[in-house]
């Protein structure tokens, strides 16, 4: 018989939530105003992806994990991956609290660059990987931080769990226990420095979304959580609305060949990119618009492989693939148009 997995736990949270108490406390961020009073979904159209990356770009430089970048961004290439997907916390129209969920594929995940042996190490023996990223909040709200961080995680993790096996993120020492304590992540990597945020320390966590999805099984069955947090997190009218939310983004989200256009045309992430991941990124493209965008895929034997794809090209994807190199963009009727450099 296969272990569940509250039995494959650390062994510091191998015990069930039904049964333990955790120490945080649901009253501590379950009712807050200024948090109930925002908008979580995810951002579909671009004004809100361009409002997601200038706070995400504000806020690294404020505490200096990054350098000022001329576009007011921060922005990866992994920004440009039809997986991708923001998630916002808004008030009125401005995006007060974002983060980002990334899913494995051949371009790796960005905690690669210093954590590839343990990641490597997970890859083997799971199915499929995802990376939590760039947490951002908006000063002005940061009073009821810890509230709007547990509402965005909740949606990201309800998401997550519908395809992923393993949710990992690279954060901060000082705020690793949080995470294991809230939503039971475990350690994978030690203590290292991050070069994407400017040789910041970092420790590597990972959560087995099993867990995530055993806990919604037994709120939805009528099983209580003792654990206050795991009642808030999971509860089926919360998982109802989540999902209910998340089905009217996904539908709403801005096309990628839109996406890559706009942000990768004023960024050089894209023009440092190799051939063979911007060959991969333009391969994963809606397939209605497979015809205007074809392409060969790469082959990063190292890495998960996409399903071999079409070799030829047309003149579509030539014309864009030349405007972001050169640094424009096309416009909505398919011609080349010089972008802003303000």
């Amino acid at each position: 018989m296969s272990a569940s997995p509250l039995q494959t736990m650390h062994a510091e949270t191998a015990s069930s939530p039904t049964t333990n108490r955790s120490r945080l406390k649901a009253a501590w961020f379950q009712n807050d105003p200024l948090a109930d009073g925002l908008d979580f979904g995810l951002a579909t159209d671009r004004r809100t992806l361009e409002q997601a990356f200038r706070l995400q770009h504000d806020q690294y430089v404020a505490r200096g994990y990054m350098d000022a970048h001329p576009s007011g961004w921060r922005l990866s290439l992994h920004n440009a991956l039809s997986a991708t997907r923001v998630f916002v916390a808004r008030s009125g129209g401005r995006v007060v609290g974002t983060m980002t969920l990334i899913a494995d594929s051949p371009l790796g995940l960005p905690m690669d660059e210093i954590y590839a042996d343990e990641l490597r190490r997970l890859r083997d023996a799971r199915a499929n990987l995802a990376e939590v990223s760039a947490l951002a909040m908006d000063p002005d709200y940061q009073s009821s931080g810890v509230p709007i961080l547990v509402r965005l995680i909740r949606m990201l993790v309800i998401h997550a769990a519908q395809t992923e096996s393993d949710l990992c993120i690279a954060v901060n020492p000082h705020h690793a226990a949080f995470y294991r304590k809230a939503f039971h992540f475990q350690d994978i990597g030690g203590l290292k420095q991050y070069g994407k945020v400017n040789g910041a320390p970092a420790i590597a966590l990972r959560l087995d979304l099993a867990l995530a999805r055993y806990l919604m099984s037994e709120l939805r069955d009528g099983h209580r959580m003792i654990s206050e947090v795991h009642e808030f997190l999971f509860h089926p009218a919360n998982v109802e609305a989540v999902m209910t939310r998340l089905g009217k983004d996904l539908r709403r989200v801005i096309p990628l060949e839109e996406r890559v256009g706009y942000f990768f045309s004023r960024h050089e992430a894209w023009m440092e990119a190799s051939e063979a991941d911007r060959a991969y990124i333009l391969a994963g493209c809606d397939p209605s618009a497979r015809r205007r965008l074809r392409t060969n895929s790469p082959d990063h034997s190292n890495r998960c492989r996409p399903r071999d794809l079409p070799a030829s090209r047309d003149d579509v994807v030539e014309e864009l693939e030349r405007a972001l190199t050169r640094g424009e963009q096309p416009e909505a009727s398919g011609r080349i148009a010089r972008s802003s450099t303000e």
